[in-house]
């Protein structure tokens, strides 16, 4: 019987001692993002550069992601316009002024 009371007392402290750190812990609501002391400060979505991420030419015609939304010829996003895609480059209008937006350079070079 006293093993028992032991067991007891042991499994009863293990419950208590992770009930108070558990709730002394503050679990992230998702672990894939940096700690928020981390994390980049948020800029205001007008005044955020564009960065050309993707082109996609197809049959129903061309698309540029610019960051992270998809867009077509005459589409506008937060303070520009597209005007222009083409296979590497977008043309842009922001703030009165054309932009050409590149592709980074493949890393990936085809053979000879």
């Amino acid at each position: 019987m006293r093993g028992g009371s032991v067991f007891r007392f042991l499994l009863a402290s293990v419950l208590l001692y992770g009930a108070m750190a558990q709730a002394s812990i503050e679990i992230p609501l998702d672990p894939t993002q940096p700690p928020a002391s981390l994390a980049p400060a948020r800029t205001d979505e007008k005044t955020q550069t564009p960065v050309l991420q993707a082109i996609l030419l197809g049959a129903q015609g061309s698309r540029a992601v610019i960051n992270g939304q998809t867009l077509r010829v005459g589409d506008e996003y937060a303070d520009g316009r597209v005007l222009a895609i083409y296979p590497q480059t977008v043309l842009i209008e922001r703030k009165g002024k054309r932009e050409l937006l590149r592709l980074a350079k493949s890393v990936i070079q085809p053979s000879r």
